[in-house]
């Protein structure tokens, strides 16, 4: 993963924390959701992953502000097999619904070894992998995964029919933070553009379209992704995305991406209820936890140990976050100048105290 460059300000995790969930609070929504949609965009800030943590922020209180969001939703478990369940978001912030999903998967795998739980009617959750890492700090293996509204095309497409889709993985490591892949079915992830837009700096080359299906760096030009794979490889993420899209959709009766309205437009009046899906498995139900946890601290230690172009090394999922993270934890966490002057005028309409922070030098390299 790349860490994204950003120039604006450091504020420690637990103080940003309580800000955001006081804004959303101010805003109307309810304590329960306001404090897991704080607990999920901190965590992914923490990180490194700030397409889908703080910046978010804003965009939320718009949904709260608007109607779009239930602000007293009856977030509901109804378990429907031995190892299957359902949550019902009540058309709210998803991260609350989310957070539900894995103690209801947690309980179940703890019965069964195995648990599958989807989530419908509810909105956007952030990132994915905030929601299968909780399950894997518990002892856990967990996958998480969502829909959204198009803004991939497919393969040989110039129109966006996919969301991006993301999957992520976790499973407890031993002696360290587990091992988290999240990733987005896309070429990169779709907030990337809003955040270089915030940034002030170019996309990547080959992975985003113009309404005219050409390649463009330009953030503010471009409106689609390409999948995973690029131009020549794409039908391979175009493939996991519609595969993402089936287990979040018609496993929890919502419908498919492309019918999804844009999350991002201007009606912030109604809901847009989307899908999540989870998978959550009790390792020790299908190996002794002992021989399961050197098992993965063996194909940790080996992969590490794999031989390296120059000046580089191999890295297992999640290694560059936990880099990240071990920095953040002691710098605070960086936020752009855009999102922290829109927490900041939120602020000032709630009359709400603003956290000190410290300007950042925005000098993380892209690793």
């Amino acid at each position: 993963m790349a860490i994204e460059p950003i120039e604006g300000f450091l504020c420690p995790a637990a103080e940003l924390s309580a800000y955001i969930s006081d804004l959303l609070q101010a805003a109307g929504a309810d304590v329960p959701s306001a404090t897991a949609t704080a607990r999920a965009v901190v965590d992914a800030s923490s990180r490194g992953v700030d397409t889908h943590g703080v910046r978010l922020v804003p965009w939320y209180i718009r949904g709260v502000e608007g109607g779009r969001v239930n602000l007293r939703p009856n977030v509901s478990f109804t378990r429907k097999a031995a190892a299957v369940g359902h949550v019902d978001a009540d058309d709210g912030l998803g991260h609350r619904a989310s957070f539900l999903a894995i103690e209801e998967g947690m309980a179940m795998a703890r019965e069964s070894g195995i648990a599958a739980i989807t989530v419908g009617r509810s909105g956007h959750h952030g990132a994915s992998g905030v929601y299968s890492l909780a399950a894997a700090r518990a002892g856990f293996a967990a996958m998480a995964m969502t829909q959204a509204d198009p803004a991939v095309v497919p393969f040989d497409g110039i129109k966006p029919f996919y969301g991006t889709n993301p999957i992520s993985f976790a499973v407890p490591a031993p002696g360290e933070e587990p091992m988290l892949l999240d990733m987005a079915t896309s070429a990169i992830p779709y907030n990337r553009i809003f955040l270089r837009q915030a940034t002030g700096t170019p996309l990547p080359p080959d992975v985003a379209l113009t309404p005219e299906g050409e390649a463009t760096v330009d953030p503010f030009r471009a409106t689609g992704l390409r999948p995973l794979g690029g131009a020549n490889f794409g039908y391979k993420g175009a493939g996991l995305a519609a595969m993402v899209d089936i287990l979040c959709s018609a496993f929890s009766g919502m419908g498919h991406a492309g019918t999804i309205p844009p999350l991002a437009g201007e009606d912030y009046s109604k809901p847009i209820p989307i899908g999540h899906f989870f998978l959550v498995m009790m390792p020790a139900t299908f190996q002794a936890l002992a021989s399961f946890d050197a098992r993965i601290g063996a194909f940790l230690a080996d992969l590490r140990a794999q031989p390296a172009t120059p000046g580089r090394a191999v890295l297992a999922p999640g290694d560059v976050e936990k880099a990240e993270a071990a920095r953040r934890a002691v710098d605070g966490i960086p936020v752009d100048r855009v999102t922290w002057a829109a927490l900041s005028a939120s602020a000032e309409r709630y009359g709400r105290h603003v956290p000190e922070a410290r300007p950042t030098e925005g000098n993380r390299r892209d690793a």
